[in-house]
């Protein structure tokens, strides 16, 4: 009897701690394999490939910083537990979205032609920007650059990027 107690609290404690211990986090892109969830283009580049993770651990993978912004202000976000972002430095590096500092310049392409760039703190990108020009954003200035220059533009004119 007390073996099997044991056995059913060693069981218990394991699912308690996969449950929580398991936080959805940003998931390998495979450069040339990968789709774009917003414009179903190819992601080929490490540095702009971006992707927002849902409550359940799902990676919505984006070929640039303006493509998971448009989708983030486009679709229902009830569900996202959190956006990521590579560092454009140190792209094996994964940056929250909601905290990363962005260079808009338009010297510095990204994919879909809105010039973002995502660094992990404000030195970072005021060094990018002495080479580069252009402005230091938060994701929410992110996320209005894309409605105003892309989403309210293409609405306009009928199509979606």
């Amino acid at each position: 009897m007390t073996m099997r107690g044991g056995s059913i609290l060693t069981i218990l404690i394991l699912s308690v701690t996969i449950l929580f211990g398991c936080e959805p986090k940003p998931q390998p892109i495979q450069l040339g394999g990968d789709q774009c969830s917003y414009c179903r283009m190819m992601i080929t580049e490490k540095e702009f490939g971006s992707q927002i993770l849902n409550n359940q651990g799902r990676a919505f993978k984006f070929d640039s910083v303006e493509c998971m912004a448009a989708y983030d202000v486009t679709e229902e976000s009830e569900n996202h537990h959190s956006k990521w972002v590579p560092n454009f430095l140190e792209r094996e590096q994964w940056l929250n979205a909601e905290t990363a500092v962005y260079l808009h310049s338009e010297t510095l392409r990204s994919p879909m032609g809105l010039f973002l760039s995502a660094y992990a703190d404000r030195e970072s990108a005021e060094k990018m920007r002495e080479e580069y020009g252009g402005e230091i954003i938060s994701y929410q200035e992110v996320k209005e650059v894309v409605k105003n220059e892309w989403l309210d533009k293409n609405e306009k004119e009928g199509h979606r990027h």
